[in-house]
């Protein structure tokens, strides 16, 4: 679960790169350097697609972690079925 979380983690420093990216661009428009404003905004585009798959990949381990749990608990629950049976038989005999 840890690279999930490292996912999100750097998911979260590329968007804030394109956040600042965005600023970088509002600032060279008023400049009236639009040139370069195209390619800090080209920049921000390609760093948020970047960070979406960073999500992405960091929801999916997420999911195997929860599906693994879930199976750890339905072998637990399992076990525990079985124990409770063989204590009612070792009662009962």
């Amino acid at each position: 679960m840890e690279s999930g979380r490292e996912a999100v983690k750097e998911a979260l420093a590329i968007e804030a790169e394109s956040a600042e990216e965005v600023e970088a661009a509002r600032a060279e428009q008023e400049r009236g350097r639009s040139g370069i404003s195209v390619g800090l905004l080209l920049q921000a585009v390609e760093k948020e697609r970047e960070s979406l798959q960073l999500f992405q990949q960091g929801i999916e381990t997420l999911q195997q972690a929860l599906e693994a749990r879930r199976r750890a608990l339905d072998q637990q629950e399992e076990l525990l079925t079985n124990l409770m049976n063989e204590i009612k038989e070792s009662r009962t005999e």
